[in-house]
């Protein structure tokens, strides 16, 4: 069936897959790094970091999905998603840089900049990221090479992985430690996303062209909504997705506090990391492979039902020998990296199904919705870590409490497995199995001849 369909130059997929450094650069540093920055570093109460968390993802709930629509009628000589890209990407740099910058102010005015920066920084993540990953589906419409295209973003996105959560520490202590430190290597990463950004435009720049003389069409943002909403595949994705997301935040919004306190051994951190991260690069090639014998929806929910077993294991025994939390988080590592991946190679296949179904095709939408959902389960699971770590009274840089271990050792192994059963129940109810999709698409090309 591939033969059939329009592809993409591989140069022009590398320079593509540029944007999942530049995406995940920004996504795993504050992922793995904002709330302890923000409490050990900056002084800022776990409360307030959860409260700030939560407020920003309620702004994204409407600015994302305005964004993916802003993207699907935008009508320029750039074309459609890159002007945003290539715009925004410095922006979205400078603000990574303010966003681990801690400058010496009042207790009330600490809040009030973290509140500032963190909600810029989120908007201009949505204006860059949301046209971003709506070139998967512009770049080719060939389905098995629009897997291979996510697998090069996802394996970009591996480096950044890598950048952020082995090389972070080191390079902090490195700039100087402390509040210097973290200036610096935020400046580092702000560079390293906008250049990244503008690679990927660049890739882009030979598909996203727009028919300056077509007539533009209307912008209704109910009935682009409502497109979203009855796309079931959608709707399940996003919340299998979601789920997944957020499981991954929890356990990385305390990852820190899970060696600094309850192992009180932070000199593992960039160990275990590299861990996870190469059993992770391992799966990224053979993702084509295990789509084309299982199939995306199947894969996905054996991914992560497996990605539960390590998990449990550790947390049955948090302070289990060394050997033991690097083998089980290598397999973690392995197996939730295919799902992670997955999400956004079957985003394509819902804005096919919305064509079928609906006659109208919103890549930027459909983008936004996954954006948004990511976001929200990033957020999401730093609230539930900071919320939950304040309830049992949490105290930076002191001995904690029984309690404190315990729940630390929860939202590290426990709380991510029931994210990964929810994963579980929404995908069984994702309808576009390989069959049913060789339908859709079948039909589609039908109605174009």
């Amino acid at each position: 069936m591939g033969n059939k369909y329009a592809k993409a130059k591989f140069l022009d997929i590398f320079k593509y897959s540029f944007g999942g450094l530049g995406s995940n650069l920004a996504f795993f540093l504050v992922m793995s790094y904002l709330t302890f920055f923000y409490t050990d570093i900056f002084g800022i109460d776990t409360m307030v970091v959860a409260s700030l968390m939560l407020v920003s993802r309620f702004i994204d709930a409407f600015t994302d999905p305005l964004m993916g629509m802003l993207g699907d009628h935008t009508r320029s000589r750039m074309g459609k998603y890159r002007p945003w890209i290539i715009f925004g990407a410095p922006v979205l740099g400078v603000l990574i840089f303010l966003l681990f910058t801690a400058p010496e102010l009042s207790a009330g005015m600490k809040i009030v900049y973290a509140y500032v920066v963190y909600i810029a920084y989120s908007l201009a993540s949505t204006v860059v990221n949301i046209p971003y990953h709506s070139l998967t589906p512009v770049l080719s419409e060939d389905p098995d090479q629009r897997t291979v295209i996510v697998s090069w973003k996802q394996g970009m996105g591996t480096v950044s992985q890598f950048v952020i959560t082995i090389m972070a520490l080191p390079l902090v202590n490195l700039f100087g430690g402390g509040r210097q430190g973290w200036a610096v290597y935020g400046a580092l990463i702000g560079i390293l996303t906008t250049v990244s950004f503008w690679i990927c435009a660049w890739g882009g720049k030979e598909y996203d062209v727009c028919d300056m003389q077509a007539e533009k069409g209307s912008f209704n943002m109910l009935k682009d909504l409502k497109l979203l909403l009855h796309n079931k595949p959608m709707v399940m994705l996003m919340i299998a997705f979601g789920t997944d997301v957020l499981a991954n935040a929890t356990y990385s919004a305390v990852n820190m506090y899970y060696f600094k306190y309850v192992l009180g051994r932070e000199d593992l951190v960039p160990k275990v990391a590299s861990a996870i991260l190469f059993a992770g690069i391992v799966s990224i090639p053979l993702l084509p492979i295990l789509t084309k014998w299982f199939g995306k929806k199947r894969l996905y929910w054996f991914g992560s039902a497996l990605s539960i077993i390590p998990l449990v294991v550790m947390w049955i025994r948090p302070t289990a020998p060394v050997a033991v939390l690097m083998s089980m988080m290598a397999m973690f590592g392995f197996i939730a990296k295919i799902p992670s991946n997955l999400g956004w190679a079957m985003l394509p296949e819902c804005s096919d199904y919305a064509e079928w179904k609906f006659g109208q095709r919103a890549d930027g939408l459909m983008s936004s919705s996954l954006t948004f959902i990511n976001k929200f389960g990033m957020a999401i699971g730093g609230f539930i870590a900071s919320f939950f770590l304040g309830l049992v009274g949490f105290v930076p840089n002191q001995e904690q409490t029984t309690a404190v271990l315990g729940m630390i050792s929860f939202l590290r192994f426990g709380m991510p497995v029931l994210g990964y059963i929810a994963s579980l129940i929404s995908m069984a109810f994702y309808e576009i199995t390989s069959e049913k999709y060789a339908q859709i698409r079948s039909d589609l090309d039908a109605r174009k001849k």
